[in-house]
């Protein structure tokens, strides 16, 4: 009796261990964290559900080996303590073997360090600061604000062929140094610089800017800040032959409905325009969606993509899936090309990671998005 007693004692310590060490075990689940902005400043509510949604695709078709994709989102708020407890309670508490999916404007930079300590991956459907592109273990599925802003200085220089290039930008703590790197690169690319660049613009009365923007002759201004005010503003000083191209941030049905008739407004997307479905890859997503009933935007597509890749490349682990085997299998794969972006994405072995690059360009037209058919404008490579 004392020895079955002990044998089921050290099953019993065996079986603890192993549900400590980022899902060793064969029977179980494999679970995956996320960090997300269900409440807060920066909320993307629409990001989990898509993840989850790819995920019970999986499962409802046999799973993984067998096994079962939990995800486990949490909320950071945006709030830096409650993001780093996040991150430590899913590696920690819940032992993901990885982060797919998450959209926070704090995670990167906050939780990069612990990461790289756990060797565990992040994918994050919305990579947001600077961290989220220069960490060895953490690789976003969108151009990220710095390269995207590169393509659009691209596409006002190159495709509409401007020699007056200026910014008008409201730039976010700690986002600076992106911005000027971002520049850089244009310029070493096409040899130009920016005629005019102001990035003092606040949330108060546009006129000054604008007024800065048309001495200094501007023929195409890339603008990050809002929509509404600003447009109507710049019809007021009758700047009707400047084209303006916008952020991301800046893609909503509703953002085209405030740019006045007569105006020239862009914006650069960072994957396959959302509101046209018959684009490339966008298929998948928009039925994938609609049937979990998940909201329409970009940063959905981003969801579903980063759970898409991550999928893939766990069903070409040999052996167990655990932390371990699934970060090298991320460290060690091959690029995969996915039609809702303009390069092929890749993890990779190196201490940086910012594989999806160029944009997409939409213009507004009769208070709605046409989509211009250039294609993914990759700076220097088109």
């Amino acid at each position: 009796m004392k020895h079955a007693r002990l044998v089921g004692l050290v099953a019993l310590l065996v079986l603890g261990v192993t549900a400590c060490s980022g899902g060793n075990s064969a029977s179980d689940t494999i679970k995956v964290g996320s960090i997300n902005g269900m409440t807060g400043l920066f909320q993307t509510p629409e990001v989990a559900p898509a993840v989850k949604a790819v995920f019970e695709e999986v499962n409802a078709a046999g799973g993984i080996n067998g096994r079962k994709l939990e995800l486990i989102s949490k909320d950071d708020a945006m709030n830096p303590q409650r993001s780093t407890e996040a991150a430590r309670a899913l590696i920690d508490s819940e032992g993901v073997v990885a982060l797919v999916g998450s959209s926070s404007a704090v995670d990167c930079g906050l939780n990069r360090t612990m990461y790289s300590r756990s060797n565990i991956i992040s994918i994050p459907a919305v990579g947001v600061d600077p961290a989220c592109f220069t960490s060895p273990n953490i690789a976003p599925v969108n151009p990220g604000p710095f390269k995207l802003l590169t393509a659009l200085l691209y596409y006002a220089s190159e495709t509409l062929k401007h020699d007056k290039v200026c910014m008008a930008f409201t730039v976010l703590p700690g986002s600076g140094g992106g911005i000027d790197a971002a520049i850089k690169e244009w310029s070493d690319l096409t040899g130009k610089s920016l005629t005019v660049k102001d990035t003092s613009v606040g949330q108060g009365d546009p006129t000054p800017y604008l007024v800065k923007l048309k001495a200094g002759g501007c023929q195409a201004v890339i603008y990050n800040a809002q929509v509404g005010p600003w447009f109507a503003q710049a019809k007021t000083q009758g700047m009707t032959d400047v084209d303006f191209i916008m952020m991301a941030n800046s893609y909503t049905d509703a953002n085209a409905k405030l740019i006045p008739e007569g105006l020239k407004a862009y914006v650069g997307t960072e994957w396959q325009p959302y509101t046209d479905e018959t684009l490339p890859g966008n298929d998948r997503w928009s039925q994938l969606v609609t049937k979990n009933k998940i909201q329409k935007t970009a940063f959905s597509q981003g969801a579903v993509m980063a759970a898409d890749v991550f999928v893939q490349v766990l069903k070409g682990i040999k052996g167990e899936i655990n932390r371990e085997s699934v970060t090298k299998a991320f460290k060690s794969m091959q690029p995969i090309n996915y039609p809702l972006v303009g390069t092929p994405w890749v993890f990779g072995p190196g201490q940086a990671h910012n594989p999806i690059e160029g944009s997409r360009f939409v213009k507004a037209e009769g208070g709605a998005w046409k989509v211009l058919p250039e294609g993914f404008i990759v700076p220097g490579k088109n």
